[in-house]
């Protein structure tokens, strides 16, 4: 043979493996690609309008409720389209006129503005300086109430006898009696 048709045999060759690795590529591709395509139809990637409470929780975020008169669901519907991802919760037996409307808390400002628009009260804020107001003990590390961690028997304010010692006492009490089993012997000794 001549150097001319070797030449253009390892060529054919070169030419056929190179397709080859090409279509078994795109097949590769096209398979996963499809696959991703069901997954992603099949997860609902749903980002604004009315879902289910399975997607909601689905996401892990915090969730609020909002009562929403049934009668503005409908403009609240073309509100949310915009951007607010919700669900729709009606009771049953409830006559009251009255949906729950359930989103997370990326959309719960949105939902506060959309209720206001409408004639909705404004949500209650809690007071910090009430909250403080209820402490039951005083802060800090030496606080009769809270203890400061040192193994002592102490008394409370009312002249009652704290916890611990009252389980020292109950010990002390426990050493000096000689309890004995059925058959006359004495159980083992406790560890401290």
């Amino acid at each position: 043979m001549d150097a001319g048709s070797e030449a253009a045999d390892l060529m054919v060759r070169e030419g056929l493996q190179i397709t080859e690795a090409t279509i078994k590529l795109l097949a590769a591709g096209s398979k996963n690609l499809a696959a991703f395509l069901y997954a992603l139809a099949k997860d609902n990637k749903r980002v604004s309008g009315k879902t289910n409470m399975g997607r909601l929780l689905r996401e892990g975020k915090e969730l609020r409720v909002f009562q929403l008169r049934e009668s503005d669901l409908a403009a609240f519907n073309a509100y949310a389209k915009k951007g607010i991802l919700y669900a729709v919760v009606k009771g049953k037996n409830a006559g009251d006129g009255l949906v729950d409307l359930i989103t997370n808390v990326d959309f719960a400002s949105q939902v506060n503005l959309f209720l206001e628009r409408h004639g909705y009260a404004a949500p209650k804020r809690e007071d910090d300086a009430a909250k403080k107001a209820d402490a039951r003990a005083p802060q800090g590390n030496f606080s009769p109430q809270r203890g400061n961690g040192l193994p002592q028997e102490r008394t409370t304010t009312e002249g009652k006898p704290s916890v611990k010692g009252r389980l020292a006492a109950l010990k002390r009490a426990a050493q000096d009696v000689e309890p004995q089993l059925p058959n006359g012997r004495t159980p083992p000794k406790m560890r401290e």
